[in-house]
């Protein structure tokens, strides 16, 4: 359908209106002309009160039916009097909302006001396959596609939403095309007393212009991080609350590369849900990792000291980066500061006993081999590890054909590669990220699997760098890990996930069950490493 054809019958075309979204109110005035790349890094804290995340408009006059579009397009964000950020934004929306219930059908319309062609991938959501918005949908510049589907009982959780295109995804997720999908459950077990909030993390790395700045050799190599880090389009942003309140913080890594170690200052985090919703219990946590594409649903009992000040930071985490560090990587990362008033304290907060149930999947009927490497020219080690490149191929639903472990590098667009000191394009670092020996072709698949069965993956990260894995079309859960020089051990709880962390050597035991058919894609979720081969495909019937 084209574009002129859809407005011509829908109201939706009120939609292509842009607005500036909370970046600019966050940002005002703290941009000096002409800033450099280098000196985001440095900018001072942003002094805002934290915004809620614009959201999507629904047009639907029906209960139980969420209907609108989503316009992804070039827009221009005011950093400064005299400067503005070039950005690629949703509706014209930095991390945009759509919130909806279990039972509820979503109705969105994709109209692509990009120069290159797009999709809509929605993570975490229990999709039919045709609407994933896998790469080999792609909507072309000035097409549009609609993406519709119902929410089944248990798809309450926090996921998002974000380009998926093949060799296209990391340019317009480094842009700033991304959004949150708030699924509500039918009966909220969770005390109305919880002051929630929903905080997207994201990065950016501008030029002295505004421009996106293209990828450098490093940023292939190991996951673009951005200088600029932003908390709903926000830097640094502050939340104001009364001593003893309990808050619920719903975050998204939405980053295409950077890990986040969060703390928050004398307190302890509990952990009450993952990527696919509650867990059952509370678990008590010092600090928790959270990798590109993951959420977490945290609790916490803010001090009953009055005018007190706790920032909640990423702290530095060592993830095998490849090259010359850059100096963000040793710093604490300050996201949200949470701040006392002067007020009465609230008491503490009753949980249910249990939260939700995640029941535990039976044996498998099908296991598989899946292995994460990363190979340079000349070299035959796979990252430094031991393990077959062919593991997993002899499984009797994999497929037999077609694989290739050779170079994988096309044309990734107009950002692919950039040298730090001459600002021009380069091409990406000859590396090839595999997995199975492969590297990801559009017209392969790896496997094959049926649907309804339950599958054991043990997926063993046989390289020298950390790497988040995640699956399209299901969540899994972690049922044992194996460090590097380690024995199994299981998990000491179950949750619903679909991405996890592989720490270098590390080996997963994930059980899942498909329950569409379809061709599902697996891959590192780190966009980089995904759009460099580091992906491959089940085809579940």
């Amino acid at each position: 359908m084209k574009r002129r054809e859809f407005l011509g019958y829908s109201a939706l075309g009120a939609l292509l209106i842009s607005t500036a979204g909370t970046m600019a109110y966050a940002l005002s005035r703290q941009h000096p002309h002409g800033a450099s790349p280098a000196s985001l890094a440095a900018l001072p804290p942003g002094g805002q009160p934290l915004q809620p995340l614009p959201r999507i408009v629904n047009l639907s006059d029906s209960v139980a039916r969420f209907r609108s579009a989503l316009t992804p397009g070039p827009h221009s964000i005011s950093l400064s009097e005299e400067l503005e950020a070039r950005l690629w934004l949703y509706n014209g929306k930095v991390a945009p909302l759509i919130e909806v219930r279990e039972g509820d059908e979503l109705d969105v319309t994709l109209i692509n006001e990009l120069e290159q062609e797009t999709t809509l991938h929605w993570h975490g959501v229990p999709v039919p396959q045709a609407h994933d918005g896998a790469p080999w949908d792609a909507v072309a510049p000035g097409e549009t596609r609609q993406y519709r589907y119902t929410f089944p009982p248990g798809s309450a959780g926090l996921h998002w939403f974000h380009p998926h295109p093949h060799e296209g995804t990391a340019w317009q997720v480094a842009h700033g095309l991304a959004g949150a999908l708030l699924v509500r459950p039918t009966v909220d077990v969770l005390p109305d007393e919880i002051e929630e909030h929903l905080l997207v993390v994201s990065d950016l790395r501008l030029r002295a212009n505004g421009e996106v700045a293209p990828h450098t050799a490093e940023d292939w190599m190991n996951g673009r991080e951005g200088e600029l880090l932003l908390v709903n389009g926000q830097h640094e942003p502050h939340l104001d609350v009364a001593p003893g309140t309990t808050l619920r913080l719903r975050l998204i890594n939405a980053c295409a590369g950077r890990y986040l170690r969060l703390r928050l200052d004398e307190h302890e985090l509990t952990l009450i849900g993952t990527d696919g919703g509650l867990i059952e219990r509370p678990q008590p946590l010092e600090e928790l990792l959270l990798t590109p594409g993951e959420r977490a649903d945290l609790l916490v009992r803010i001090s009953e000291q009055a005018e007190e000040r706790f920032l909640l930071a990423s702290h530095p985490y060592e993830r095998g980066w490849m090259g010359d560090k850059p100096p963000h990587l040793e710093q604490v990362a300050p996201l949200l500061a949470i701040q006392t008033l002067n007020a009465g304290v609230k008491p503490a907060v009753a949980l249910p006993e249990r939260l939700g149930r995640v029941e535990p999947l039976g044996e498998p009927a099908v296991r598989r081999q899946v292995e994460l490497t990363e190979v340079m020219p000349g070299h035959d080690d796979h990252g430094g590890g031991h393990g077959d490149p062919h593991a997993g191929h002899d499984d009797p639903h994999a497929a037999h054909g077609g694989g290739s472990s050779g170079s994988h590098h096309g044309t990734h667009g107009p950002g692919a590669g950039v040298d730090h000191a001459m600002d021009e394009p380069a091409a990406p670092p000859e590396v090839d990220f595999l997995i199975n020996g492969r590297a990801f072709a559009m017209d392969e698949i790896l496997f094959e699997g049926k649907v309804g069965e339950v599958e054991e993956w043990e997926v063993f990260n046989n390289s020298h760098m950390d790497h988040p894995f995640h699956v399209h079309g299901t969540h899994f859960q972690v049922i044992a890990t194996r460090d590097a020089e380690g024995e199994w051990q299981q998990a000491p709880w179950l949750a619903w996930k679909d991405t996890v962390n592989l720490a270098p050597y590390q080996r997963l035991k994930l059980r899942m069950v498909f329950r569409e058919p379809g061709d599902w894609l697996f891959h590192c979720h780190i966009i980089e490493h995904e759009e460099l081969g580091m992906m491959a495909t089940i085809r579940v019937s």
